[in-house]
């Protein structure tokens, strides 16, 4: 399936998890999301890093009704439109039909979570780059003891971190290389998450595993609070973090953006 010209993949979860982890070649994982797709819409050469991916993953609930839009057989803006109330309906009591015909939702957060619990099983280094934000205080308190935080939860995982600046990036590369590290997780924004992944791929022939990750930590190291499990169940997710996000008119037009400005665009491409 295409979105906005990008090919997603089909993938089940525990296939998906176990051609990765055999690390017999390099592996490039990024996991899209309505966001993510409404930025590769407008920007050419973010779709071009996008497109450099070996597995691009159904990221977001929104892209369940971008499938059945996608697949309707009409092309009128209204028909669809209209429609729309039977696409959610399948989203929230069809889940299953979902998946089965469009693939599993494999989420950036998960993903994380499975490999790191492999990695801390079976004695698999990792490098971590995080987000330079020093406006962020919360954010800065919180990478000075990430480390720890992270080891406390997965006492048997070996972490190299480093803290991502673009004008420092072959240093902390040339760091990497002498590493044993097999995966890297890029936590850095949209589009410097993606390029940084690249990056690191010309330079370390040890990584065999590249994943941006977005705030896939923050959970485990304290810095916010995940949805409980009902909520991530009932793909409600994004509502519980709007509750809890400090900055709650950012996160409404974050919100909007990838709910009802993704859903237009599609709509829109598929007339």
């Amino acid at each position: 399936m295409e979105i906005f010209w990008l090919k997603i993949s089909k993938l089940k979860k525990d296939t998906l998890f176990k051609k990765i982890v055999k690390f017999n070649k390099r592996n490039i994982v990024f996991t899209p999301n309505p966001e993510i797709l409404l930025k590769v819409n407008i920007d050419l050469e973010f779709k071009k890093i996008s497109d450099k991916a070996n597995y691009l993953t159904s990221d977001g609930i929104g892209l369940y009704i971008a499938y059945q839009i996608l697949e309707s057989k009409s092309n009128y803006i209204l028909l669809n439109i209209l429609k729309l109330p039977f696409y959610i309906f399948n989203l929230f009591f069809r889940k299953d039909y979902l998946y089965k015909k469009y693939w599993d939702r494999i989420c950036w957060s998960e993903l994380t979570r499975n490999l790191l619990k492999y990695s801390n099983k079976n004695n698999i280094e990792i490098t971590i780059l995080d987000l330079y934000n020093p406006k962020d205080e919360k954010k800065v308190a919180s990478q000075k003891n990430f480390k720890n935080k992270l080891k406390y939860k997965y006492n048997n995982l070996k972490i190299n971190y480093f803290i991502y600046k673009k004008e420092n990036k072959k240093q902390i590369f040339e760091k990497i290389k002498k590493t044993n590290s097999k995966i890297i997780f890029s936590t850095l924004w949209m589009k410097i998450q993606e390029q940084s992944v690249l990056d690191v791929m010309k330079y370390c022939k040890n990584i065999k595993l590249w994943l941006w990750v977005w705030s896939s930590f923050d959970d485990f190291t304290w810095l916010q609070k995940r949805a409980p499990k009902v909520f991530r169940l009932l793909w409600f997710e994004w509502l519980y973090r709007l509750f809890v996000w400090p900055n709650k008119i950012q996160r409404i037009k974050r919100i909007y953006r990838a709910v009802f400005v993704f859903i237009w665009e599609i709509i829109k491409t598929k007339n």
